[in-house]
């Protein structure tokens, strides 16, 4: 008998499944177009050992009064990025500008791109450039095709692309960019217009709905999860404007307002946070405590393949330091590896 119990023992360690530890580098995303680092900044840097930079290099966007892709929000460096930091530029591209641009035209916007790019890396050095679009079923084939041109224009550079949760879910239908790389874009989560909606930026229970295929996606993947949070307004139930590093402490100060879980409605006509409110404009606050985004981690480590990849957060930004400070932002990291 006490064989028999230490046979069925052996077998069930035997039975278990071996869980190999992920070879994590930790990152975070710079999206502001002045690259100044403030002292807290730094310390954050070095005390959540962060060894990955993902600076935006600039905006492409349409406009539609000249009919054509336009430069926005290039970035302008005020000091260098710190030496020990890898950088990896990243391009955001809107979708209009793949559904605006012609068949034509689409060459010499990647003509721009690559000249304007160009320009910004002067003299740095990188290994990888990221691309950041949420394409559609309807421009895919166009962003493809940027894609793989400038695989030939950065033939030694990786190129890794932005995935939201919807492009992994229906990946049978919006295809697999042409990269080396994916980065899991593990935030805005729902439609941030709807104002039924509670919490657009992060919602587990939502982004539940697009994971079952989420380990067999072709692509090695990266990961992305949020530190930021606004205020979005809605005058009639129609969106209004978004007002960054809002918080529900911040709001329930306001006598003006009254609250409602992490919704407030405007009392009387007023000004306040730099626009003009009237009676009855609701805003909901959208924030993500620290535990939501560690509980989110544990359930991504498992279900994402990748042995090797980067854990990052976004965005690098004193208020959002502050609100979350260092010991916790060190926990969120920890909790991927």
């Amino acid at each position: 008998m006490r064989f028999f119990l230490f046979f069925a023992f052996v077998f069930c360690l035997s039975c278990q499944k071996e869980t190999t530890p992920k070879d994590v580098s930790r990152g975070i995303y710079y999206w502001k177009s002045t690259f100044r680092l403030s002292e807290v900044e730094r310390q954050t840097l070095d005390s959540c050992k962060i060894k990955k930079l993902y600076f935006k290099a600039f905006d492409m966007d349409w406009d539609f009064t000249k009919r054509r892709a336009i430069l926005k929000a290039s970035i302008r460096f005020e000091e260098e990025i710190p030496s020990n930091l890898a950088i990896i530029p990243t391009v955001f591209i809107t979708n209009n500008v793949l559904k605006q641009t012609t068949d034509q035209q689409l060459d010499t916007t990647i003509s721009f791109i690559n000249k304007h790019l160009r320009t910004v890396l002067k003299n740095k050095n990188f290994e990888e450039i990221q691309f950041d679009c949420d394409w559609t079923i309807s421009t895919r084939e166009r962003y493809f095709y940027l894609l793989r041109a400038f695989k030939k224009l950065f033939p030694e550079k990786h190129l890794s692309a932005t995935i939201r949760l919807h492009q992994i879910k229906f990946a049978h239908k919006t295809g697999i960019p042409p990269v080396e790389r994916g980065m899991l874009m593990f935030y805005n989560m729902s439609n941030w217009k709807k104002p039924q909606i509670r919490n657009s930026i992060y919602d587990l229970d939502a982004a539940s709905q697009y994971l079952a295929t989420l380990d067999k996606y072709p692509l090695p993947l990266d990961l992305v999860m949020p530190i930021f949070r606004w205020a979005i307004i809605y005058r009639n139930n129609v969106f209004l404007t978004v007002i960054n590093n809002i918080d529900n402490q911040a709001l329930s100060k306001k006598k003006f307002l009254e609250k409602n879980d992490n919704k407030f409605t405007v009392l009387a006509d007023t000004s306040a946070f730099g626009i003009s409110l009237r009676k009855g404009d609701m805003i909901r606050v959208e924030e993500v405590n620290a535990e939501e985004i560690i509980k989110g981690s544990k359930t991504l480590h498992e279900k994402i393949s990748s042995q090797k990849l980067t854990f990052a957060l976004y965005h690098l930004d004193q208020q959002n330091i502050t609100f979350y400070g260092n010991e916790k932002l060190a926990e969120i990291y920890a909790s991927f590896e």
